[in-house]
């Protein structure tokens, strides 16, 4: 599997065309592996993009203009390849288009995913357009992070603080869908991990501010995970509820389907978004590691 790789004095960064899916962040100081490497027993994915549509789909597929069309839990960019667009040694783009899939799908769009390195910060910039008058879409990452970071701790030892100039709402799940778009207060800033905590499927965590971050770290350690969202709405915090060595931080824009919500009409649906062929969109999410 082709991996695309981009560096600086920091840090080395290798992503896949298959998916454009992030596979590793080494810091070139400590030879420290950021990344969770599949290991066969638990999650066989590392870093995959959700588009067109972000977690569960009501009945598995969507209307438009009238047209039943086939979807699925995440959407369909993570399975398959992208083509490396552009590439510098600090920087690499990767596009998918609907000219490269092989699905039912009412829109033209093109999906660029763009890498670039700062020091030891990786910036990821979502870039979506269509050709087509209109596209109902989300977009979101789901990448998985080592932990622990460090041999000697555990994952009990680690936390999640979240930071934010504006109010910080925990949305509720309906499994598998979302109770709300409102979700509750949430004022517990920081938290330890237990991976009891996801029984229920994923935290998610909104606050409508350019200036909301999330960070993994430990008390006891030295190196950490950071994201700064820039914008995108919501964050979610993953793993699985067993003993599996991640903890994925996923920027979300976008939502899977609300449970009250019973249409399936993309131009009734609350929880997407909505470009036209001259408004493209663009997010960029930034991790830093320490």
């Amino acid at each position: 599997m082709e991996i695309i790789f981009i560096e600086n004095e920091c840090l080395k960064v290798g992503v896949k065309l298959f998916g454009a899916e992030l596979t590793s962040v080494v810091a070139k100081d400590t030879n420290t592996e950021y990344m969770y490497q599949p290991d066969g027993i638990h999650w066989n994915k590392q870093s995959p993009i959700l588009f067109p549509n972000i977690g569960a789909i009501k009945e598995n597929s969507f209307v438009y203009k009238g047209k039943k069309y086939p979807a699925r839990k995440h959407g369909f960019a993570r399975d398959y390849a992208f083509c490396l667009e552009e590439k510098g040694d600090h920087f690499a783009t990767f596009l998918l288009t609907n000219e490269m899939v092989d699905e039912s799908y009412p829109f033209e769009f093109e999906l660029r995913l763009k890498y670039t390195l700062h020091s030891n910060s990786l910036e990821l910039t979502y870039h979506i357009s269509t050709a087509s008058p209109e596209l109902y879409f989300a977009i979101g990452g789901h990448p998985a992070f080592a932990v622990p970071l460090e041999e000697e701790l555990t994952f009990e030892d680690y936390h999640i603080q979240l930071t934010s100039d504006a109010p910080i709402a925990k949305l509720e799940l309906e499994i598998p869908y979302l109770a709300s778009l409102e979700g509750v207060p949430f004022t517990q800033e920081d938290f330890s991990l237990r991976h009891d905590l996801f029984t229920n499927d994923v935290l998610l965590f909104k606050s409508i501010t350019p200036n909301f971050k999330g960070k993994l770290y430990s008390p006891k350690g030295t190196r950490s995970v950071s994201v700064h969202l820039n914008g995108i709405e919501a964050v979610g915090v993953w793993t699985n509820p067993d003993d599996s060595p991640f903890i994925c931080f996923e920027p979300w824009d976008g939502y899977p389907d609300i449970a009250t919500e019973s249409t399936l009409d993309l131009e009734e649906k609350k929880n997407i978004l909505r470009i036209t062929s001259d408004k493209p969109y663009q997010s960029t999410a930034t991790f830093v590691f320490e």
